[in-house]
């Protein structure tokens, strides 16, 4: 691995490679695009095979996070804390307090939160490490629920954009994956009067959503074959190559997924089989709005910027329709086009945030 080799093709400002033996942490803190403010993105640990699979996650996601930003109109940047999952990491409380120290470090050029591997709990053992972290709370600051309520607002949107009307009452939905995200967004629908099917790897979260939702449950390997109007990918990225694609039954695809497109044949052949794509980082946008807001413009009334964030991320998915419609770009290069338009160009030193020390 050439880590100045992927800073180069990424166009990436800094990593940081993170190894402490004394809690078995190793993995990278990724800071893409600070142009327009501090870098923000959540901190995964998972069973990455090996350091460039972890780099390659990491880069990907700080390019994400840095669109996902300009595309809001945040005075933030792209971030993202990756890191491995492995035998040697025997107290997770260290490790996570490990995190929170190399976060610390950075001065307040990278805030992060929570990501796949990494909840709630975790976040706030990081807390006692680092001042640059946002603690999910559903009473204070829900990030999950800043999420959930982007996905629907985007999904109305999009349906709209299909000819289908806003309304979510009696829509059908597949909802890959019942985590954090996915639980809130198929616990929103089946709230609307949407009709969830659902799938997830954990039995015990499939059981939950058949139960308290009345979601029809389908093995993880059919999703992308149930019928619906919506496929809602809420799990793992790179779910959208060009087998899964020509599965789908759906005419509207929006979900609360990172990096949903498999590779770059997807959005041109969602938009030819007729399937209306919401770019993922315009829809997920939610918790970055709501934890940029809180932490570094100290906006005071969460739900008010709830409310804002989703009729924003609405707009947002509208206009990126609009576009596509107009110059027969697919919707993901339309997003990641009015993205770039919005960061600072050419970019060097100079324009990047450097924290006050």
């Amino acid at each position: 691995m050439d880590l100045l080799q992927v800073m180069m093709e990424r166009g990436l400002e800094e990593v940081v490679a993170v190894s402490d033996p004394a809690s078995g942490l190793i993995g990278f803190i990724v800071i893409h695009d600070t142009t327009r403010g501090p870098a923000i993105g959540g901190c995964r640990f998972l069973p990455y095979a090996d350091a460039a699979t972890a780099l390659a996650d990491g880069a990907a996601l700080a390019v994400a996070m840095t669109r996902k930003c300009a595309l809001a109109g945040l005075n933030a940047g792209g971030g993202k804390g990756v890191f491995i999952d492995h035998p040697g990491v025997k107290d997770r409380g260290a490790m996570v307090r490990a995190v929170g120290s190399y976060v610390e470090s950075l001065g307040g050029r990278f805030y992060t939160s929570g990501d796949l591997g990494l909840g709630p709990g975790d976040i706030a053992l990081m807390r006692q490490t680092t001042r640059y972290v946002a603690v999910p709370d559903e009473r204070t600051l829900d990030l999950a629920g800043g999420v959930a309520d982007g996905v629907l607002a985007a999904m109305r949107a999009t349906l709209a954009a299909a000819g289908l009307g806003e309304e979510l009452s009696g829509r059908t939905v597949a909802v890959q994956g019942l985590g954090t995200m996915g639980s809130r967004v198929a616990r929103r629908l089946a709230h609307e009067g949407a009709r969830v099917v659902a799938s997830d790897l954990d039995r015990g979260r499939a059981e939950w959503a058949a139960s308290e939702l009345g979601a029809t449950i389908v093995d993880p390997a059919e999703i992308y074959d149930a019928p619906a109007d919506v496929f809602c990918p809420c799990a793992t990225s790179g779910v959208l190559d060009a087998v899964n694609v020509g599965r789908l039954r759906v005419k509207a695809v929006v979900g609360a997924a990172n990096n949903q497109l498999g590779d770059a044949t997807a959005d041109r052949y969602l938009l030819e089989r007729g399937i209306r794509y919401a770019p993922d980082y315009a829809v997920n946008a939610g918790a970055m709005i709501l934890a940029a807001k809180t932490y570094l413009e100290h906006v005071a009334d969460v739900r008010e910027t709830i409310l804002v964030a989703a009729e924003q991320i609405a707009e947002t998915v509208t206009r990126i329709f609009e576009e596509s419609d107009a110059t027969g770009e697919p919707p993901g290069a339309v997003a990641d086009r009015l993205a770039d338009e919005a960061l600072l160009r050419p970019r060097d030193a100079t324009k990047q945030w450097w924290p006050i020390r």
